[in-house]
């Protein structure tokens, strides 16, 4: 069939226009499509293409064309958008910097330790106290990292003096049990720790007490998982626990 349909005034189809002052100025659908097809009307779910446009996926080849995007230049810090989800340009300086803010991932992981010993035998100095604890959530991924910035031990029992913290970025099988001298067996366990964490002594403070470290910048990443490991080691002897439950260790991370 041949191109173009000639449009007789009077006859035939009726053309969609817009009348403007006496001039007709005529509507039209855009479609898409190759030369000699019926092609389809631009909709949303059949977008106009555009030139240069690639997939998330893949790689960037030198000379590939695209559409260009505009920043605004926002000397003064103007706030563009305040609301959740809401559209907001890019911002860049003088210099053509872009505007950023930290985002600080700061977690609070808390675990309690396991199989605590609640009669009879009390812990002596070296002991390991409870089992190994896994810190779930310490990374944003599987195989992340992160910083440790601060520990605090909770004795409910009343009991606790100065204590170290092991950390691991995974599990240590070899690891001794509890109330018995701490040791890790193997130099492939003992290479999985990222730091240790001494808290000197313990705050009474009533019923209770608190040790603590502050202001800590340890890095790790996890192995196979989110999790990080520790495992707590008495270094002054004190008595049994009243309970399970007793001790509570809470572990602040900077996630990255």
């Amino acid at each position: 069939m041949a191109d173009n349909v000639p449009i007789t005034t009077g006859n035939g189809a009726t053309v969609a226009t817009d009348d403007v002052g006496g001039v007709h100025y005529q509507i039209v659908k855009i479609s898409t499509g190759p030369l000699d097809s019926a092609g389809s009307p631009v909709s949303t779910s059949n977008p106009m293409p555009i030139a240069g446009t690639h997939t998330s996926s893949e790689s960037y080849v030198l000379g590939y064309t695209g559409v260009s995007v505009l920043a605004v230049r926002n000397e003064s810090g103007t706030v563009f958008g305040t609301n959740t989800n809401s559209y907001i340009p890019i911002a860049v300086n003088e210099n053509g910097y872009v505007y950023a803010t930290n985002r600080y991932d700061i977690q609070r992981l808390v675990v309690y330790p396991t199989g605590l010993t609640t009669a009879t035998t009390a812990y002596s100095a070296g002991d390991a106290v409870g089992g190994l604890m896994a810190l779930s959530g310490a990374a944003r991924v599987t195989g992340g990292a992160g910083m440790i910035r601060s520990v605090i031990l909770t004795s409910a029992a009343d009991i606790i003096g100065a204590y170290d913290v092991v950390y691991s970025r995974s599990t240590i099988p070899s690891l001794s049990l509890d109330n018995a001298a701490f040791n890790i067996s193997t130099d492939a366990h003992a290479n999985s720790i990222i730091g240790i964490v001494q808290l000197a002594g313990a705050f009474d403070i009533g019923s209770n007490r608190i040790a603590q470290a502050t202001n800590l910048a340890i890095p790790y990443d996890c192995s196979g998982d989110t999790n990080l490991y520790a495992v707590l080691l008495c270094r002054v002897g004190h008595t049994f626990f009243g309970a399970q439950g007793d001790l509570q260790l809470t572990t602040y991370v900077e996630r990255y």
